[in-house]
């Protein structure tokens, strides 16, 4: 063989063997596949519990590691195989509670491996939940006041779409202050429920009674569960929402004048505002402290006021700690302090 050509088929080859070295260190350590990454489980019951199992296959030629197992909201993975051999398969266990879901969903996992080239995999199950059990209105919203005389009662109905019979067991409430009552619905207070007789299957009324007196003040966010014996639905959650206001609130809650110089008088004012039923009158304000006068100026009487708060240079330097003292003319709340404070430089 010539010189030209010969040199020519061993660069070839050459080139040939590396290629195939590359191709063998790209294949070498763990590679992750991931069997069936979307499972549609079809429709289920509202309420009934997801239970499936990935499958990951190790196609690489050394130890697959799963080093976490990210969950997306609802769903709650049992366990998964951390190790898996060359060659074998291993299973990621995903749970999904569905029931605060309705409709068409999809809720995956994100699975964190060791291997360089997929070190992340997408695992989504998805599936239809029909209600076997429907509430009406099936929520409960209260927007209410700290201490008013009248309860917030919101009445829930619950059925069988089909017209199947089943029972309350009990009804569990996320608040000491939000009471549940629970009884067969009276003929009369039946609803007419569309493509079932009238007279079939058993309709159960929760009543829901927020205490005003108990409530404290801030938001509501939970639900209410309703147990039944239903075969197909065992839970159905009653979402619950609102706000507790207080009887009156002070805005700003504090009067923080932070650091200042006070080379004259400095003002801020304080916004009181009546959110009770009845008028509340503010009768008088006090504060405690030399250097500070205030005013009380009506915008609405009985529903609204404003306090001028004016600090004077004879106030001095230094921090300073005072509080005002606001009378009212009302059993519920007569007396409202709010904290002065800063720092004169």
């Amino acid at each position: 063989m010539k010189g030209p050509l010969k040199n020519a088929v061993l660069a070839s080859c050459a080139a040939l063997l590396l290629a195939l070295s590359a191709g063998a260190a790209a294949a070498a350590g763990p590679k992750a596949v991931a069997v069936e990454a979307i499972k549609d489980v079809g429709t289920l019951p509202k309420g009934e519990k997801i239970v499936h199992d990935f499958v990951i296959r190790n196609e690489g030629d050394a130890v697959l590691q799963i080093t976490e197992v990210r969950a997306a909201c609802g769903c709650t993975v049992a366990n998964y195989d951390k190790t898996i051999a060359p060659g074998q398969t291993g299973k990621v266990n995903v749970v999904i509670d569905t029931a605060t879901f309705s409709g068409a969903v999809a809720k995956g996992v994100t699975v964190l491996t060791n291997d360089p080239q997929t070190p992340e995999i997408e695992l989504t199950v998805k599936a239809k939940l029909e209600p076997m059990i429907s509430v009406k209105p099936g929520y409960a919203r209260y927007i209410t006041v700290q201490k008013e005389p009248k309860q917030g009662v919101i009445v829930q109905t619950l059925w069988a779409p089909d017209g199947s019979d089943f029972d309350i067991v009990k009804v569990d409430s996320p608040y000491p202050f939000l009471t549940t009552t629970h009884r067969e619905a009276k003929p009369e207070e039946r609803q007419a429920v569309e493509g079932v007789p009238a007279d079939k299957g058993k309709q159960w009324r929760v009543e829901m009674t927020l205490s005003n007196e108990t409530a404290p003040v801030g938001p509501l966010s939970d639900f209410v569960t309703v147990h039944t014996n239903h075969a197909k639905q065992k839970l159905v959650q009653i979402p619950i929402s609102g706000f507790v206001r207080p009887v009156v609130t002070v805005t700003p809650p504090v009067a923080d004048f932070g650091q200042i110089e006070l080379k004259e008088p400095l003002r801020k004012a304080i916004n009181i505002r009546n959110f009770a039923t009845e008028p509340i009158k503010v009768t008088g304000i006090e504060e405690d402290m030399q250097g500070v006068d205030v005013a009380l100026e009506p915008l609405n009487e009985g529903r609204e006021y404003q306090v001028r708060v004016v600090l004077k240079p004879e106030l001095g330097k230094g921090p300073f700690n005072g509080k005002l003292t606001i009378r009212t003319d009302s059993p519920k709340i007569p007396v409202i302090a709010v904290d002065l404070k800063g720092t004169v430089l």
